[in-house]
Formats: C-alpha cells, structure tokens, sequence
C-alpha cells in the first residue's frame, strides 16, 4: 500500500513539471555524510547507545524555474545508512543489533540563486521509511532540509552542481510519538542536469 501511495505521489509531482516549458531532469549521489541520532522530548530509560553510520543517497531532481533567480525544486532519493544499538551491560549475550536504515524522500525545495554560481536550498520532504528489520523508529513523516550549492551551467544545457546539506528526517513523524527518534543527515551532494 505504501509503495502505492509513494508511486501516485512521484507521478503526480513529475507530470506537473513535465508540463512545463522550461525545466531540468538530473541525477545526484551524496557522499561523505556525518549522520546522528536527535531525539525531542523525553529521553528513553534504558542502558543502550544508539549510532548511526555514513550512507549514501542516490536521486533524481526536477528543476523548474519560477523567475530568474528562484526555482522549485523536486525529487525523489534513497537514503541507506548502518544503525547500531548497542546494550551497555557486557553481560547482556545479544548487545549489539546492527541493521540498516531505508529512507525514501521527495524533497519539496525552493532554490533561491545568486551572483552566477551559488545558491541556497530549502525545504520539506516527504520520508517513506522502507527499512527491513531497523533498531530505530519509523523516520516516515515529514522532515527538513536545508543547504548551500556551487553550479556550473554549459553551453550545451548540462550543467554540474555541488550542494552541501543537512536534513532531519521525520520531524513530524506519522506515529505522533513524542520521544521518536530522529535521522539526522549531513552529506554533500553531487548531480549532473540537462536543461530542456
């Protein structure tokens, strides 16, 4: 049901920038992340420490411009990262459980552009938590983004772009529990676009 829901919704927002005259279709990889666990609220009464490793995001982007020096921005990503839960009583015989956590986003952005290469992005994004198995709460519900960017556009409609972000995913999450646990993501992101 859910992979239907997310399905409809990536088909809605991609024919409505498909209409558009002017746009750009591009692919992202984001690498060298720093990622955390945040936690609002009261904290959990148990002995274990929760970590979270480096992932990497892969990505499709939708550009479509609103003037000249503002665009909307869309997408789709997966995120996969490791997370440990680890007891702190040594002789607990199962301590540690490992496993991974699946997030799929559509980023819902504005991207406001300056001088000739820059740019500052923002915005909501919509996390499907697809993780088999993960230690730590659903990261389904709506989070946040914001980030910085370097481009280059060529004469031949390519254009390249570097854009250091970070994201809490689930800040409102869809099981309205209070003490949920937070992914909180720091990478750098990197993409190749073509202007249409």
């Amino acid at each position: 049901m859910r992979k239907k829901i997310y399905f409809l919704l990536v088909l809605i927002i991609s024919s409505s920038f498909l209409q558009a005259q002017k746009m750009e279709v591009g692919f992202t990889l984001s690498l060298l992340s720093n990622n955390s666990i945040a936690q609002f609220g009261n904290a959990y009464m148990d002995d274990a420490s929760r970590t979270v490793g480096n992932s990497e995001t892969y990505g499709l982007t939708f550009l479509k411009p609103l003037n000249n020096w503002l665009d909307m921005e869309t997408g789709i990503e997966f995120l996969k990262c490791e997370a440990t839960v680890q007891s702190m009583i040594p002789s607990y015989s199962e301590n540690i459980h490992k496993s991974f956590i699946s997030v799929i986003n559509i980023p819902i952005d504005v991207r406001a552009n300056f001088w000739k290469y820059c740019f500052v992005n923002g915005g909501v994004l919509v996390d499907v938590d697809v993780s088999q198995n993960s230690p730590f709460d659903s990261q389904t519900g709506l989070g946040c983004e914001l980030g910085v960017g370097l481009k280059y556009d060529f004469k031949t409609g390519i254009s390249i772009f570097v854009n250091p972000y970070s994201k809490i995913h689930a800040l409102i999450p869809v099981t309205f529990n209070t003490n949920n646990l937070h992914l909180l993501e720091s990478a750098v992101r990197f993409g190749v676009a073509y202007h249409f």
